[in-house]
């Protein structure tokens, strides 16, 4: 595995809805095994990021570039930005997996059909070997002896890491979490660290969005402080915690 390699990329991302610009002029990378989080005042522009890296907005300027493929690139001859197509979205897709705030799990299935479905939908896996694959995911979340169970039943926690487990089950090389600790107990928030933290040891890139300074500090590997649609600063864990105390 190539630690070097750069798994996402902006470069000059602008975004504007009407007259109001909410992103200005983005620049970051991020790097295989690495946990960046991006922090700031509602507002600021964090989820507009995450919305544009992930197709589901877009962007009005500049590229994203995830795995060496260009979810949206600008054209300088004719002043526009090129957006990936929605076949050359969906293979980058394949690359990435995405977290949700509220989990957006589908309430009428069970646990193990909720892991399984872009398995079997998306990657066109055999029902037998999808099952084999998701229960060795939760499993190892220790969701093992949840597969029957349909969400309504789960805990805050135990809705995070089906969330989790459905994401990584097919194996992507960028992980992307939109305020992973917003509904859960102090005590369940180390858990999700120990989960990201193994998931990067084994190369995959974590981009995290969060408001919870305490996780953000103990969980990242750097640390993006976003104001007014920019990043105003990068800080390691140990600068920012002393920005935190101060």
């Amino acid at each position: 595995m190539n630690n070097n390699h750069i798994l996402l990329k902006t470069e000059g991302l602008y975004k504007k809805f009407g007259e109001n610009v909410v992103l200005n002029n983005i620049n970051f990378e991020l790097k295989e095994g690495e946990v960046v989080s991006l922090v700031g005042k509602s507002g600021a522009g964090k989820t507009t990021i995450l919305r544009c890296i992930t197709g589901l907005e877009k962007p009005s300027g500049g590229n994203i570039i995830v795995d060496d493929k260009y979810v949206s690139k600008f054209d300088e001859k004719t002043n526009t930005v090129v957006n990936a197509s929605k076949n050359e979205l969906h293979e980058i897709r394949k690359s990435l997996g995405m977290v949700f705030q509220n989990y957006h799990l589908f309430p009428h299935m069970t646990v193990l059909q909720n892991v399984t479905l872009a398995l079997t939908e998306v990657y066109k896996m055999s029902k037998e070997d999808a099952k084999e694959k998701a229960i060795d995911m939760l499993k190892s979340l220790g969701l093992g002896d949840k597969t029957d169970s349909k969400p309504f039943s789960l805990s805050g926690g135990q809705k995070q890491r089906v969330a989790i487990a459905r994401s990584c089950v097919t194996n992507p090389k960028l992980l992307c979490f939109d305020e992973p600790t917003a509904a859960l107990d102090t005590a369940l928030i180390s858990d999700i660290i120990k989960i990201i933290r193994d998931f990067a040891k084994k190369g995959m890139g974590i981009l995290i969005i969060s408001h919870d300074e305490r996780f953000v500090r103990d969980v990242s590997d750097r640390i993006l402080l976003m104001k007014d649609g920019q990043i105003v600063e990068e800080m390691t864990p140990s600068d920012f915690s002393e920005k935190i105390r101060s």
